[in-house]
């Protein structure tokens, strides 16, 4: 056969090189010469005679006269990259491909950073490896959307909604969204999904099998998906463990969302705030928080400070920001422009044009409120040529109308003032069908300030849920408040596994002013978890239901104030709200730390309350021991007088009075700059916390004061009763056979008929505390509240409230002092042992019923000697009625 005629086989699909027959033999043996026994060392067959085995190299550990090589394999591990498991309605018909990216160094996190901003009409998935020790956190998309600075979905079912604020041109313009999160290494991909909800519509579905990179999912986002105002996301993950069937598994499941990543990336982000009606469009950090950078001169002036408070408080309030954090800057400081950062340029012409380059020209003729997009970011202009002109214009912006108080719902609930009945479906919740092991859900309800029950009252849950046939009848469903477990039911009770609307009875002991938060845990057992089979931790069939029909009823409670009560203060400023007069403020010392921190303090309690507070520093104490007063200040430059007044004396660490105090020294970093490295040092906690996999992990507080721990606590008055000896030690013992059975309360509350100070026992916080915040009724007024929140040092008092202000720790402040440890995030309070009363609302029938009912439920003691004296009283009088009647005998 000729060469013309020899066959050829392509070496690919595509074409190219071809070879005969007689090469590809030639090919096929050069590829087996190294499998060849011939020659170990190499390989290779030999060229050349080798050296005689009886004279063998150095090291002839193969016996074949060579000394063997020293160099080694590379044995570096290959990134193994599944197969993509996203799908998307944006890409109809098609997976995403996973790239893998590594994003180590600065320049690599750029390049990362640039590929997610690259327009797409793909849903791409990547990869990413992160230096999760790198003390970064900056985004790396154009616009954060997560309203939180962590996170993290936990166990079989999670979830979280919130609201994004789009302006017209934002929405018309659309962009591409990015969704990035590791997970637990315990969570079994094949069962485990992540799903995204944009405006109530599913736009993408991943799997969750990410434990050792970060997966980064970029989406096409077109304008028909986007609308102006407020856009709602969802973001729901459904989780199942690898291997184990056992409930207790359920806590090693978790997935975090890394907030770096995820969000909005487009052109025109940078600049989407056009005008005053678009401050909602700034945004997040990366934080979760939204900056307030003022800018202003001599901002350590008194009035300088009022304008500030004022100012913040309104911008945080328009801008609908959940978590406000203000710094105060002077002007000539370099600034560059951040996301989630507004500026705030206040002060005369001259001023505001050596800030601006491109300030209106009108704030040298006329009072000016505008907002113009500059070098530095968007900023807020309040100006005009003289300070008299400048607080024109901070009037005129300070009086705008407050917007309705509807966009915090979403997350703090509805607000509960007096009898009311909701289901879950007016909260948002649909009916959940449920597969795994231990079912939990929550939502949030909100209490008036003046709310007011102690130990009387119940609310009553009527539960729509199912259960099926391989459900052990022993399984629990129990319902907890604010992280204390208030009942349960056991799913014995219910009518052939259904439960219609069955009665659930909640203590309104459990509940506080302010923010409430409800959840329900259900642990399913079964014989077939306890078998636990191959495969048997994936979903199967469903074993539980709650319906969205179940209801839950709030009765009519008492309306009164407390004080000292900081749960109150929390919720919005109580007893601050009341009345006409201002809100009398001293900010200790004048570092611009301090200045900031009492501006986030305002605009907490602003958002809050739903409006502004008016304020007015004041430089001194004494002129006001009747009145309200707030202090804020650095425990140095805190005076005595309200150290004594507010009891924090008895309660500072020792270790706020070394020079350097808890975290402090010249080496700390000043202002929010600190706060930034709170959030890294949680993260890399968090990091930590992961890696141990605590299955013991509980829902329940076992420091939180419950409704016994504080009903033993209010023996003292009986205790010392019988130390005393005599007639007062016979009193006790005959009272206290009394007291053990029908489990009495014999320490009488009068503490609104004197003016006995509340003392707070020493020790009662932790020694590494960072924040304190004390009330007490003012020394001259039992109906006042003096209020002290103070720090080692100014930086540390910036850095610890902004740590305060995010809403899961806020929620948590209550009682007569409560101490936050940056450390740990923990915060702890201490319960008033006294408080005095203050009418909020005129007085009717129902309310002084129910203000008695708690009042003698608290002090039942009192009540059972008051029912026997009446009964005596009662027999008394019914005597001397009866017996002049009839005849005598």
């Amino acid at each position: 056969m000729s060469s013309a005629q020899t066959p050829t086989f392509p070496l690919n699909n595509q074409g190219g090189l071809r070879t005969t027959p007689t090469q590809q033999q030639g090919i096929a043996e050069q590829s087996a010469a190294p499998l060849s026994p011939e020659n170990p060392a190499t390989g290779a067959a030999r060229n050349s005679l080798a050296p005689p085995r009886n004279t063998p190299a150095p090291f002839d550990i193969n016996n074949d006269g060579r000394t063997p090589s020293t160099a080694l394999p590379d044995d570096t591990p290959t990134a193994i990259i599944q197969p993509s498991t996203t799908v998307s309605p944006l890409a109809p018909g098609t997976r995403a491909t996973a790239v893998p990216i590594d994003a180590v160094s600065e320049q690599e996190r750029q390049n990362l950073a640039a590929l997610i901003r690259q327009p797409t009409n793909e849903v791409r998935e990547l990869r990413v490896v992160l230096d999760n020790n790198a003390d970064y956190t900056d985004a790396m998309v154009d616009r954060p959307i997560v309203p939180e600075r962590t996170l993290r979905l936990e166990g079989e079912l999670d979830s979280r909604t919130w609201d994004v604020y789009l302006t017209a041109a934002e929405a018309s313009r659309g962009g591409t969204l990015s969704l990035a999160f590791n997970n637990s290494v315990l969570v079994l991909p094949e069962g485990s999904r992540l799903r995204l909800y944009l405006n109530g519509r599913e736009i993408m579905e991943t799997a969750i099998d990410s434990p050792d990179r970060t997966k980064v999912i970029t989406m096409p986002i077109t304008t028909g998906l986007l609308r102006p105002g407020e856009n709602s996301f969802r973001i729901e993950a459904e989780m199942r463990h690898r291997i184990d069937c056992s409930v207790n598994a359920t806590y090693e499941l978790w997935t975090r969302i890394d907030t770096r990543l995820t969000g909005f990336s487009g052109q025109g982000l940078d600049k989407a705030v056009s005008g005053l009606p678009d401050l909602p469009a700034i945004g997040v950090g990366t934080n979760g928080a939204t900056r307030l950078r003022v800018i202003m001169d001599e901002p350590s002036n008194a009035a300088q400070i009022d304008r500030l408070l004022q100012v913040v408080q309104t911008v945080a309030l328009r801008g609908r920001f959940g978590q406000p954090l203000v710094e105060v800057v002077p002007p000539g400081t370099d600034l560059e422009p951040v996301v989630g950062t507004l500026n705030i340029a206040m002060g005369p012409a001259s001023t505001v044009s050596s800030v601006l380059s491109n300030a209106p020209a009108s704030v040298n003729s006329v009072p000016t409120v505008e907002l113009v997009n500059g070098s530095i970011g968007p900023t807020i202009v309040i100006s005009g040529p003289t300070p008299r002109e400048v607080d024109t214009a901070l009037a005129e912006f300070v009086g705008t109308p407050s917007i309705s108080r509807d966009w915090d719902r979403e997350a703090n609930g509805p607000l509960i003032d007096g009898a009311t009945s909701i289901t879950l479906a007016d909260l948002g919740f649909e009916t959940i069908d449920f597969t795994g092991r231990r079912f939990r859900a929550g939502f949030n309800v909100t209490l008036p300030p003046d709310f007011y029950a102690a130990a009387y009252g119940e609310a009553e849950m009527l539960l729509d849920a199912a259960y099926s046939a391989s459900i052990d009848p022993n399984s629990q469903l129990v319902i907890y408040v604010n992280g204390v477990s208030s009942t349960s039911v056991n799913f014995a009770s219910a009518d052939r596994r259904v439960f219609r609307d069955y009665p659930v009875q909640l203590g309104m002991q459990s509940f506080k002013p302010g923010v409430n938060r409800i959840e329900m845990v259900a642990e399913l057992r079964s014989d077939d978890d306890t078998a636990c089979l191959p495969g048997a931790t994936a979903p199967s069939g469903e074993r539980f239901a709650i319906m969205s029909s179940t209801r839950l009823n709030f009765p009519d409670f008492a309306r009164i104030g407390q004080l000292p009560n900081l749960a109150s203060f929390a919720a919005n400023g109580f007893p601050y709200e009341m009345g006409n007069e201002p809100v009398r403020i001293l900010v200790g010392g004048r570092a611009l730390d301090t200045i900031g921190a009492a501006g986030t303090l305002m605009s907490r309690i602003a958002i809050g309350r739903g409006a502004p507070l008016t304020t007015s520093v004041v430089d001194q104490v004494e002129p006001y021991r009747d009145r309200n007063l707030l202090v804020i200040g650095p425990l140095p430059d805190v005076p005595t007088t309200v150290l004594e007044a507010t009891g924090a004396e008895n309660i500072i660490p020792a270790v706020w009075d070394t020079p350097s105090g808890i975290g402090g020294g010249n080496e700390e970093p000043q202002g929010l700059e600190q706060y930034d490295e709170v959030l890294r040092r949680l993260r890399s906690q968090l990091r930590q916390e992961d890696a141990q996999l605590n299955r013991a992990a509980n829902l329940s507080d076992p420091s939180s004061p419950t409704p016994e721990r504080q009903r033993a606590g209010n023996q003292n008055w009986f205790d010392n009763l019988g130390d005393r000896g005599g007639f007062s030690s016979s009193i006790s013992e005959l009272l206290r056979p009394i007291r053990n059975a029908f489990n009495l309360n014999f320490d009488f509350d009068f503490s609104f008929m004197n003016a006995a100070r509340n003392e707070i026992p020493a020790g009662s916080i932790p020694a590494g505390a960072s924040l304190l915040m004390v009330q007490n009724n003012a020394p001259g007024n039992e109906n006042a509240a003096w209020t002290l929140v103070t720090a080692p040092s100014p930086s540390l008092l910036s850095t610890s409230i902004a740590s305060l202000t995010t809403p899961d720790v806020w929620d948590k402040i209550s009682g007569r002092a409560t101490a936050y440890t940056l450390e740990t995030n923990e915060v702890d309070t201490v319960r008033a042992a006294r408080v005095s009363y203050i009418a909020t609302m005129p007085l009717s029938f129902t309310n002084m019923r129910l203000i008695a009912a708690n009042w003698f439920s608290i002090n039942n003691g009192v009540y059972a000697i008051a029912v026997v004296i009446a009964a005596f009283f009662l027999g008394l009088i019914t005597w001397a009625l009866v017996r002049p009647m009839g005849r005598n005998n």
